[in-house]
């Protein structure tokens, strides 16, 4: 509600507004404005002024104190309190694995980030906290059980599946340890936990310090400069200084995209042909589409259209934690694409489907499979993580160093940069949402042709220098 209150001074005639609100905690609230007109105005004129100058102010201190909702956030608002909000925010529009991600990260970096304030995250303090993030150490252990472990376990007179239900382990993960291999260290405090016991009584522990990996600190980073953004984006915060033009945000030890060779993928798929029809089906599919472990885990046969030699990518399987395995949608829109399938792809499917179809008649009635390509055991999808165990023992088997499962992915699109296949191309191919993803990431296999192109050039004008001699 606003009043309006005549003046008369030197000056003339002002008009004092004074705009009486309550805000969220119920208070009042009062605040007043001077207006004066510019100009002279008959009386209707200056009421229809006075009144458009005191509506418009009445909406601007509702909307600044008691607007229809609570502001979510001020520039004085506790960062760690404006993040849990951002995580809820999180929850409900992003994809399982990426809420979770940044909910662990969160987890790491909130001691740090504790006590500042939005408003307090300018460019040093930001790459003081980033300092910290990097420098982080954790303990990693390795426990083996004793001897005495197997004598602890059966002195208890439980039955073994008693015994494994107290402790929280698998009998896999117990077996291990009562023969003397090793285990982590979680489940070794949970057996000796279950048998009352101190840990060092029953295993052998080492432990040492050991940096993170360089792509979880890049985790924590990017938790610090995605919450801001979300600030900025909302009007909270002015500017976002935990952007790379403002600070280092990458870790000076982060890997680049790492990829086979030329020849390291020829002796990769020599020694593929000699693994089973599922395995060498699997890791051969992923180094001629590109595919992501999560999509190849997600086909269902019903996807593929084998008159036009082509797969539909509809879905991907991946494993969250604190979830377990998930079905869900690629991670962008542009991640729902056709991919097209080379012709020894089409013969290792036609092999694999007589495969397929005697797993099936030989399980009969065990069969929980639906429509999935890749099947575990009892038929049912198979898990992601078969396949890096797959990908780890051919790449021990034929001599290659260690290469992740998504490094079959960089393998792949490298190979296409090589045979000079645009980027929009690529791009498309790989289920890219924008060209500059592509860019970014693999700008050094493209700076390779920049040199060979400008080497071809420099022959050329050498070539046209001669024949004009």
């Amino acid at each position: 509600m606003y009043y309006i209150r005549e003046r008369t001074n030197s000056d003339g005639k002002t008009y004092v507004i004074t705009v009486k609100v309550a805000n969220f905690e119920g208070k009042p609230i009062e605040k007043t404005k001077t207006w004066k007109p510019n100009f002279s105005l008959t009386e209707k004129q200056l009421q229809f002024a006075l009144k458009r100058v005191a509506c418009a102010f009445e909406r601007e201190i509702e909307e600044k104190y008691c607007g229809r909702q609570k502001p979510i956030a001020t520039e004085d608002t506790p960062f760690n309190e404006f993040a849990l909000y951002w995580l809820d925010m999180l929850e409900k529009t992003k994809t399982p694995s990426y809420w979770i991600s940044m909910m662990i990260a969160f987890e790491h970096i909130q001691a740090f980030t504790d006590g500042y304030k939005l408003k307090d995250f300018e460019p040093l303090l930001i790459e003081e906290l980033f300092k910290r993030i990097d420098a982080q150490r954790k303990a990693e252990y390795k426990v083996k059980g004793k001897e005495c472990l197997r004598k602890a376990v059966e002195a208890t007179g439980m039955k073994r599946r008693r015994f494994l239900g107290l402790c929280g382990v698998s009998e896999a993960t117990l077996k291990a340890a009562m023969r003397g291999e090793r285990v982590c260290y979680k489940s070794a405090s949970n057996i000796a936990k279950a048998l009352d016991r101190d840990i060092t009584d029953l295993f052998d522990v080492q432990a040492k310090e050991v940096a993170y990996k360089t792509n979880y600190l890049e985790g924590m980073k990017k938790f610090i400069r995605n919450t801001l953004a979300y600030a900025t984006r909302l009007g909270i915060i002015g500017q976002n200084y935990a952007y790379r033009q403002y600070v280092t945000t990458r870790h000076p030890d982060a890997e680049k995209v790492k990829s086979m060779t030329y020849n390291e993928a020829q002796i990769f798929m020599r020694a593929c042909e000699s693994e089973k029809i599922q395995r060498k089906l699997a890791l051969i599919f992923l180094l001629m589409t590109g595919l992501r472990k999560g999509e190849l885990c997600g086909l269902n046969w019903s996807d593929f259209d084998f008159e036009q030699k082509k797969v539909r990518i509809e879905r991907q399987y991946e494993f969250v934690s604190t979830r377990g395995t998930i079905l869900k949608e690629p991670k962008t829109e542009a991640g729902k694409r056709e991919v097209d399938l080379p012709q020894k792809l089409i013969d290792l499917l036609a092999e694999y489907r007589e495969w397929y179809e005697e797993q099936k008649a030989e399980l009969g009635d065990k069969w929980c499979g639906e429509d999935n390509l890749f099947i575990a055991k009892n038929g049912k999808r198979i898990h992601p993580t078969t396949i890096r165990n797959w990908l780890d023992d051919v790449l021990k088997k034929a001599g290659l160093p260690h290469y992740t499962v998504h490094s079959l992915r960089h393998t792949y699109i490298t190979l296409l940069i090589d045979a000079q296949i645009p980027v929009t191309t690529v791009s498309k191919m790989v289920g890219h949402a924008k060209s500059s993803t592509t860019l970014g990431i693999y700008t050094a296999c493209m700076w390779d042709h920049d040199q060979a192109a400008s080497e071809s050039l420099n022959d050329y004008f050498k070539k046209q220098e001669i024949e004009q001699f």
